[in-house]
């Protein structure tokens, strides 16, 4: 443990330490500490442990000081601890101990001059004693990392204060904006890996002495080529596709094969990478004219379908049942013009959990149909501009070029480089929506004869390369920070071209098992090439080929088995089909199959074949990325797994599933060889503020608050839901007890989103024996808009009877506040929140409702599940309405008359809502009401009260004695029966990497000033933080008899990510 005496880490320490750090990965800071706690207590002269134990209990605590004992007891027995000397800076700092802090970070600088989080961090510190000092820091630290986003903000507000400095701040402000948009940017927080790369755990390595180095294992990448069974017969024209994907369901890949004499389908099987067996009276066989097949599950259905891209008009072929094929394209409306179709891919373009189609024809425009969900689709190539006012496109490539999580699409013109003809290319950055706008700074890329491109991460940065042929070179594209294009002609060994004549072919795939994608490139063959060291040098080294064969027409990955990753597929010019079968000479691999289909209650977030969506793999100090785009040139799309190299290691210590909507979900200790099926699970991404009160014993979940101020929430293209910024919660009775005098509240962000609190307030309102109170809130979807005021009572009336649609008695089930709701009906799978039928109360009561004292008032508690934006799109596109609650009357004659059209409903999570229900309003006589809507609404508790006016009602505005903006990470979310949601504060959800809206939040600290009054002078906060609030309980207890009952009052509004 002392310099000069390391400590001997073995195997067994190196795992727990990576378990430890896949569980800080996991945002599991409780469980990571015990982990290294039990190392430390193991083994205390292991300085690299406790300085993780360090990490896990900063992050968990929240508290710098928690840590700064652990941390410095480790610089103390090694002052060159480069991590620990700069988490006790980072922990003294977040503690306000800034001077302390200080005198650590010129340490930290010193000991690596190349961290930018250490220079920024000593700027931090001099920002209010020497400005210009601090400046020279920070602008130090965006040399070491240009994309330092805190520190361009740090610079423009200090030199903005500095005489002669104002342009020179304007610019930095002007790099901030910019880098808000760019997948690069560095921003810090104080959230576990935004604080820097020495504020990450340690993963340490075996001591020399255990030192097992990992052998590259023998054998080759490729086996020799073998024939495919039941092939020699077929006869295969140059440039035919040939895609891969499971036909028959059987775990199997099989091939889809056209040939001169038609179509060829190939079943795989576990006897070997050349067995195949021949289904040649299979239904899809016998389709003419076909291109090439793009393999999706368009309905979400779980079965497999196909579109198949033909010479005339395209045939869509569904899969009703298992192995049961059928066209649908008349019905479907999806055939296309009648042209060659060359190409085409499947994805969700516009984030509605269904594929939709980009098909490219031969001396036509682009087209994209998209997928209405109702079995359709609609050509709306000239809206969104894929059809380019009639210019003719040869080829597409879909991908999130600008790194903010929607697929872009990148057109490339006709090869015709030789006429002087060539159109160009034209990339659409996706504005969601089916709004496109067309990159203005394309450079020398808009111009260029792509002859064959595909698109990858293959540094694994975050920002994705594009890999073009043009002119027998490989030519790789960057986008950079401004929007303009890097250009990079690879050397391949030396060389620029291709191998062969022909049209080329490139691909990315990992063939050796290391993580990192190698290039195949060629014509009649191919090579495989892997980049050498940084892949921005350009230089690659050969690793594989195809070696001595005929000529090639086309040729495929296939990933045929688990543990050794891609195979080749090729297909002789005429002759039969040859595979090259993965080599005993790679690492182990993982084979991931992706599907945003969900088990059970099925929502439908993420479309069923997993397309569109990012998996990280971390193995010891490494990020591994791949992406479910197409990764290859060739004509057609095939639907395969994921094959991701370990670089050796035996197991990966976590993996992790970013889905195209921006949730992550992940497991840890993945073991090589496996075959995962993930399926998104229901992590509901956004949320609206959560509530939670102290009960005397812990905080305990409410409810959530401000959903009727939520900003920019989509009805349809062009029209967004009105934001009430006002809105009163009645607390349960006696749920919030004071604690040393005081009630103690707090509102949280535990999903990506943001909220602007304006005022929260506590009053207690004493009501006399005999009264109780409600309020007139509810989410308005008509007028009259809820007032918030209190509604005083004395009576209910109770229904004696609710019946639902179904004729099923509900009247237990809507008699108390008990969480056991009636029952819905059939949920509309695609529609998050939607009903399949529409969902009816009938309550019947035994008086009249327009007799009795004081005007009826529906009171209602439940929940709902509200549809997101992006639903909410979708349902507009496949024109599925949703149907907010209508409450009806009975009159005389048996008729039933509407008394409040579509009013509204309990606006979250468990909550109350009143309806007043003026009795001139009310048919004469009328002893039953009757409640509709296809909303996902769960009624719990439905009566009539009687509303009459309280004179001795008392108003208490108790004092905020305390506001305070913290981190509090992001407390585990659970669904309980009905879909109802709960919280519980005591735990931390395993939600990594939760983005984080870009823009400016409020300091943490006191934030009373700004949510005392309402004032528009908010506190902004965002994902895993809260406001925690205190108000001063009344001094004056409540005479014998009477009530008193809690309301929080708050202003504000909420912004999802959706």
């Amino acid at each position: 443990g002392q310099p000069g005496t390391p400590f001997r880490v073995t195997a067994e320490l190196v795992a727990e330490n990576n378990r430890g750090a896949g569980l800080m990965e996991q945002y599991k800071y409780q469980e990571a500490m015990k982990v290294f706690q039990k190392l430390v207590d193991d083994h205390p002269g292991w300085l690299d442990a406790k300085a993780n134990l360090a990490m896990a209990v900063l992050n968990f605590t929240q508290k710098g000081a928690s840590a700064v004992p652990i941390l410095e007891e480790v610089v103390a027995a090694d002052p060159d601890h480069a991590v620990a000397t700069y988490c006790l800076g980072l922990s003294l700092f977040h503690a306000a101990r800034i001077s302390q802090a200080r005198v650590h970070f010129q340490r930290a600088v010193k000991q690596d001059p190349r961290d930018a989080h250490s220079a920024y961090f000593l700027a931090r510190c001099l920002e209010e004693e020497q400005p210009a000092e601090a400046v020279t820091w920070h602008q130090k630290a965006l040399e070491l990392e240009p994309y330092f986003q805190s520190a361009h903000y740090r610079c423009f507000d200090l030199l903005r204060q500095l005489d002669g400095q104002f342009d020179a701040a304007m610019r930095h402000m002007d790099e901030f904006k910019l880098l808000n948009e760019h997948p690069l940017s560095v921003a810090f927080a104080y959230k576990y890996t935004l604080m820097g790369p020495k504020a990450m755990v340690i993963r340490v390595g075996l001591s020399p002495g255990d030192t097992r180095p990992i052998k590259s294992p023998d054998g080759p990448l490729f086996d020799p080529p073998v024939e495919i069974s039941a092939t020699d017969s077929i006869k295969v024209p140059s440039g035919t596709s040939v895609t891969t994907c499971d036909i028959n369901a059987d775990g199997h890949q099989d091939l889809f094969v056209v040939a001169s004499d038609g179509n060829h389908v190939l079943l795989g099987s576990d006897k070997g990478p050349g067995e195949f067996t021949r289904a040649t009276d299979h239904a899809l066989a016998k389709v003419p004219g076909v291109v090439a097949p793009l393999w999706g599950d368009f309905d979400n259905d779980g079965l497999l379908d196909v579109y198949f891209c033909r010479r005339g008009i395209n045939q869509l072929w569904r899969q009703s049942e298992a192995g049961k094929w059928e066209d649908i394209t008349k019905a479907s409306g999806a055939g296309g013009v009648d042209a060659t179709t060359v190409d085409g891919v499947w994805l969700d373009l516009d984030h509605d959990a269904d594929l939709d189609l980009l098909l490219v024809h031969r001396d036509k425009p682009a087209q994209l149909l998209n997928n209405n969900r109702d079995g359709t689709f609609e050509d709306i190539s000239a809206k969104v501009g894929v059809s380019r006012s009639g210019t003719a496109s040869a080829s597409a490539v879909v991908a999130d070029f600008d790194g903010d999580r929607d697929l872009d699409i990148l057109l490339l013109g006709p090869d015709t480089a030789g006429d002087g003809k060539h159109p160009g290319n034209v990339l659409l950055y996706n504005d969601r929506a089916w709004r496109y706008h067309a990159d203005k700074v394309l450079g020398e890329l808009a111009g260029l004869a792509v002859a064959a491109a595909v698109v990858g991460d293959v540094n694994a940065d975050g920002q994705v390369e594009l890999y073009v042929v043009e002119s027998g070179s490989v030519i790789r594209w960057t986008r950079k920070p401004d929007g303009a294009w890097d250009k990079l002609k690879l050397a391949l060994g030396g060389a620029e071209g291709v191998i062969g004549s022909g049209p080329p072919r490139i691909a990315l795939a990992d063939v050796t098992g290391d993580g990192r994608n190698e290039l195949l490139v060629g014509t009649s063959g191919w090579s495989a090439w892997r980049f050498l060291g940084d892949s921005n040098e350009g230089s690659l080294v050969e690793v594989a080929d195809s070696g001595e064969h005929d000529a090639l027409g086309s040729w495929i990955p296939v990933v045929l088995d688990d543990v050794h990753g891609s195979s080749i597929i090729g297909t002789v010019v005429d002759g039969a089909l040859l595979a090259w079968a993965a080599g005993s000479g790679r690492q182990p691999f993982v084979t991931v199959s992706l599907s945003g289909k969900k088990k059970g209650r099925n929502r439908e977030r993420s479309n069923a074949s997993g397309l569109g969506n990012t998996v990280l793999v971390r193995v010891g100090g490494r990020t591994l990325r791949a992406d479910s785009l197409p990764a290859d040139s060739g004509a057609g799309q095939s639907l395969q797994p994921l094959a991701i190299g370990l670089a050796g290691a035996r197991q990966a210590d976590y993996l992790k599933v970013v889905w195209s909507e921006g949730v992550t979900q992940g497991q840890l200790d993945v073991a090589s060889g496996a075959r995962l099926r993930i399926e998104e699970v229901d992590l509901m991404p956004t949320s609206c503020p959560v509530l939670f009160a102290w009960d005397g014993e812990c905080y305990r979940f409410v409810s959530d608050l401000l959903a009727v101020g939520g900003l920019g929430y989509l009805i349809e293209p062009g029209t967004y839901a009105p934001s009430d910024p006002t809105e009163n919660f009645l607390m349960p009775a006696g749920l919030a007890e004071p604690r040393d005098g005081r009630f103690r509240l707090k509102l949280t962000e535990p999903m990506p989103e943001l909220t602007y609190l304006d005022r929260v307030g506590l009053v207690a309102w004493d009501l006399p024996p005999g009264w109780q109170m409600v309020l007139d809130e509810r989410l308005a979807t008509a007028l009259p808009d809820p007032t918030g005021e209190p509604i005083t009572y004395r009576v209910e009336q109770a229904p004696d009877r609710v019946i639902n649609e179904r004729g099923q008695e509900m009247t237990r089930r809507v008699g108390s506040v008990d969480r056991r709701a009636a029952e819905v009906g059939r949920l509309d799978h695609p529609f998050l929140g939607r009903l399949a039928d529409e969902h009816v109360l009938v309550m019947e009561f035994a008086e009249p409702l327009d007799a009795g004292p004081g005007e009826p008032v529906l009171l209602a508690n439940g929940w709902v599940e509200f549809p997101y934006s992006q639903t909410a799109y979708s349902a507009w596109q496949a024109k599925a309405a949703f149907e907010p609650p209508t409450l009806e009357a009975r009159d005389g004659d048996g008729n039933w008359v509407v008394l409040a059209d579509a009013f509204g409903y309990p606006g979250g999570m468990p909550r109350q809502m009143a309806l007043p229900l003026p009795k001139q309003k009310l048919p004469a006589g009328t002893r039953a009401l009757r409640l509709r809507t296809n909303l996902e609404v769960y009624w719990d508790h439905l009566t009539v009260i009687r509303s009459e006016t309280c004179p001795s009602l008392v108003r208490r505005e108790l004092k905020l004695a305390t506001a305070d903006l913290r981190e509090s990470g992001f407390m585990v979310r659970q669904v309980r029966d009905q879909f109802r949601p709960h919280f519980d504060y005591t735990t931390r959800a395993p939600m990594p990497e939760i983005p984080d809206p870009v823009g400016f939040y409020t300091r943490f600290g006191d934030v009373n000033e700004l949510v005392g009054t309402a004032d528009d002078a908010v506190a902004i906060f965002g994902p895993g933080e809260e406001i925690h609030v205190e108000f001063e309980a009344p001094g004056q207890k409540i005479p014998r008899g009477w009530t008193r009952r809690l309301v929080l009052e708050t202003v504000g509004w909420c912004k999802d990510m959706d």
